[in-house]
């Protein structure tokens, strides 16, 4: 489609990025995007400049048996409440394509963040083959995906607070390794431990930029780059 992304837009205190969430139907392997959320952001000050909540018509509508097996079926008559009110839009696939990669060339963006990335990009370009029936990828090619789980993991989710904060409130796994997700790490940095995240795109962005900030305002070294199995690092720093 012509997108070329520019290389010169270097990390600064007014670094513009995009943020974003699916929720998905399927399985882990082959995950169908029902739902994205993306919102432009200013990376430091944590200011959003444009947000988007996208309800994808190709799965949510024409994929009655996927739909069945999403993760969050019983929150589909949230979501058709949502459809009602106007709080989601319904878009087809190409439309949501062409919305994200309008908002990188608009903004001039090259970084793209989710809480486990490697999940979001995978899901996206499963979606894109599926839909298209052809090879391809979602994000125009120069984009750097980065993980704010694995930030997290690095930041704020090994500090030692964090372990009594996890146990006090039993977010431990049942092999007890203390726990990682979003939901954990938002409950922690607001003191808030009955949070429940809703599993709706856009307002699970809002949650992953609060977490974002908070291991930013940390100003400590970190790789924001994707690695498997993040979650080991604060089991092994707080051990």
């Amino acid at each position: 489609m012509g997108y070329n992304l520019s290389m010169n837009n270097r990390a600064n205190k007014r670094e513009v990025c995009l943020v974003l969430d699916v929720e998905t139907a399927g399985s882990l392997e082959q995950p169908l995007v029902y739902d994205l959320g993306v919102a432009v952001v200013e990376r430091v000050s944590g200011r959003i400049l444009e947000s988007h909540s996208l309800i994808i018509r190709d799965v949510f509508f024409d994929m009655s048996e996927a739909m069945e097996s999403a993760y969050y079926a019983d929150k589909l008559p949230l979501y058709y409440k949502g459809i009602r009110s106007g709080l989601f839009r319904v878009v087809r696939f190409w439309t949501a394509y062409r919305i994200v990669r309008d908002l990188m060339a608009k903004y001039g963006i090259r970084r793209v963040y989710a809480y486990n990335m490697a999940f979001d990009r995978r899901a996206l370009n499963y979606t894109f083959r599926t839909i298209s029936g052809h090879y391809g990828y979602f994000f125009p090619r120069g984009t750097e995906f980065c993980c704010i789980w694995h930030m997290a993991c690095q930041t704020i989710l090994s500090q030692p607070t964090y372990r009594k904060f996890a146990y006090a409130n039993n977010f431990v796994s049942p092999a007890g390794n203390i726990r990682t997700s979003a939901e954990c790490a938002y409950a922690y940095i607001t003191g808030d431990c009955n949070f429940s995240e809703s599993h709706t795109g856009l307002d699970d962005v809002r949650i992953e930029i609060a977490i974002m900030q908070k291991c930013i305002k940390q100003h400590k070294r970190m790789n924001n780059q994707i690695v498997w199995n993040p979650w080991q690092i604060p089991q092994v720093r707080s051990a």
